[in-house]
């Protein structure tokens, strides 16, 4: 179910609920807490007979386990050797949203879910409050549901995809599943689509006959594959803020030592490789950057191949130098990662957020745009590839790290700024200055930062401080950008300093 404002799911849920409860079901709410600005204080009223916490359920470990949740599930609907209770669970998502392990496995949980339910007397409601969600997380929610509910009614989703489908990356079985769910055939012959669609409008879409002599379309369909034949490597996850982390799907990391050799080299390979996407790089291009010392290129590109030998070996460790790598595509001397499809990478997601939660700020929906900011911040966990030695991250003939990684810490200050304001609008003026001294700490010339502890020690009552912050800002704006605070910045200490 898909929501835009908190004070309409209590109607959204009301007759799916009271349907419930005529045919004997137990209504259970999974409660994302008070601290949910939307599901959580607007669901409970619904579900008072039976509210849980969704801590208990182990939703807010970290990691996360969608085994574990989904037994616990499995558990508060009668357990795992008892018949389970004819139950509709009604689960706040934005749960999700309380550390990356959960945004990262949003797939893999519904995916879960839904194999547990379909064929089991339980029923669960999947309860999105849209604005706390970027498109990627919505399209994956599209993904995993085979019915969607949202103010314009129930409706069956063709944009459904088979569990087993979905987590396998298979393209094929992707298309396969879609090409099935197409909708219903309006002419067993080439037609003007356009004037298919005015013949069915005058004459009533019952009077439309679309199975009569089905022909089969050919060309892109063909049959699915088994289940069982699917691909296994499903989605990776990818940490690049702070240190580089990999993990496979069943959660291990991926160990850059293997080869035991060249490990800073593979691992400076693997970065640079995702910072160029699709289009890759040249043997050459990575040789002058790891060895610009080198005494020839043919003594670089060797020891480029090692080094690429070792990434190989660390991505798929029953990689043998006989068959072409899966995860690493070379072609004309030019490689290419070929990661599995649907690889949750934390970069896009983090932009995502702050965009989302930007714009909610301009609208003033506080609130919400509080909870995308602290996903944002979650999310950021330090400097993009931070363990990548300086000489190749600030390489600045090639720029494929540098300016990158400083644009996103800039996103990232002006993101804990927007906290800090936000903060102070709803009354806690305790983590204003927490989410502040914190931008500060990274940026120390951020001005609307110092202009927002300004505001808080103007606040909190504290004249002295508020001076000492302006000159603290004046000082660290003439040491390391040689000039004085704005107009703005002066104006605000003025006005706060008379007041």
């Amino acid at each position: 179910m898909f929501f835009e404002r908190a004070e309409d799911l209590s109607a959204l849920c009301a007759a799916g609920i009271e349907e419930a409860r005529r045919s004997g079901r137990r209504v259970i709410f999974i409660s994302n807490g008070e601290d949910t600005a939307g599901a959580g204080r607007a669901a409970t009223p619904l579900c008072d007979s039976e509210v849980v916490e969704s801590s208990t359920l182990g939703m807010r470990d970290s990691p996360i386990s969608t085994n574990t949740i989904v037994g616990r599930l499995r558990d508060l609907c009668g357990g795992r050797g008892a018949e389970l209770d004819r139950c509709l669970l009604l689960i706040d998502m934005s749960w999700l949203l309380h550390a990356p392990s959960g945004i990262a496995h949003q797939a893999e949980f519904e995916a879960a879910l839904h194999q547990w339910v379909v064929n089991s007397p339980v029923r669960a409601v999947c309860l999105y409050h849209s604005p706390f969600f970027p498109e990627s997380m919505m399209l994956d929610a599209l993904r995993t549901h085979a019915y969607v509910f949202d103010g314009e009614g129930l409706r069956r989703n063709p944009h459904f995809l088979p569990p087993p489908v979905l987590l396998s990356g298979d393209l094929g079985g992707q298309l396969h599943s879609w090409m099935e769910s197409l909708g219903t055939t309006v002419a067993n012959e080439w037609r003007d689509p356009s004037s298919v669609e005015q013949a069915i409008e005058m004459q009533g879409a019952e009077r439309v006959d679309p199975v009569r002599a089905p022909r089969r379309r050919h060309g892109l369909r063909r049959p699915a594959p088994p289940l069982d034949e699917l691909p296994t490597e499903h989605r990776w996850k990818i940490r690049s803020f702070g240190n580089l982390r990999i993990y496979r799907q069943d959660g291990t990391p991926v160990r850059w030592n293997l080869a035991h050799g060249a490990t800073i080299k593979a691992k400076t390979v693997f970065a640079f490789l995702l910072s160029r996407g699709a289009k890759g790089a040249s043997a050459e291009e990575m040789a002058d950057l790891l060895w610009p010392e080198a005494e020839s290129t043919s003594q670089s590109l060797n020891r480029l191949y090692h080094a690429i030998h070792c990434l190989r070996i660390a991505l798929d460790p029953e990689w043998r130098s006989s068959r072409e790598s899966r995860y690493l595509a070379c072609s004309d001397h030019r490689y290419a990662l070929a990661l599995p499809e649907g690889t949750w990478i934390d970069q896009p997601l983090f932009e995502q957020f702050c965009r989302r939660g930007e714009q909610l700020l301009r609208e003033n929906r506080l609130e919400e745009s509080l909870a995308c900011q602290e996903v944002a911040d979650k999310l950021y966990t330090g400097p993009l590839f931070a363990d990548i030695p300086p000489k190749y991250a600030e390489n600045t003939e090639y720029d494929w790290c540098w300016s990158r990684r400083y644009w996103l810490e800039e996103v990232y200050v002006k993101m804990l700024t927007y906290t800090a304001e936000i903060f102070r609008q709803l009354g806690r003026a305790e983590k204003t200055s927490e989410y502040a001294e914190k931008a500060l700490r990274i940026s120390p010339c951020f001005e609307p930062a110092h202009q927002e502890m300004m505001r808080f020690f103007h606040l909190v009552g504290r004249r002295d401080a508020l001076e000492r912050q302006y000159r603290l800002c004046h000082e660290a704006l003439g040491r390391y950008e040689e000039r004085a605070p704005s107009s703005g910045t002066r104006a605000l200490y003025q006005l706060l300093r008379s007041d």
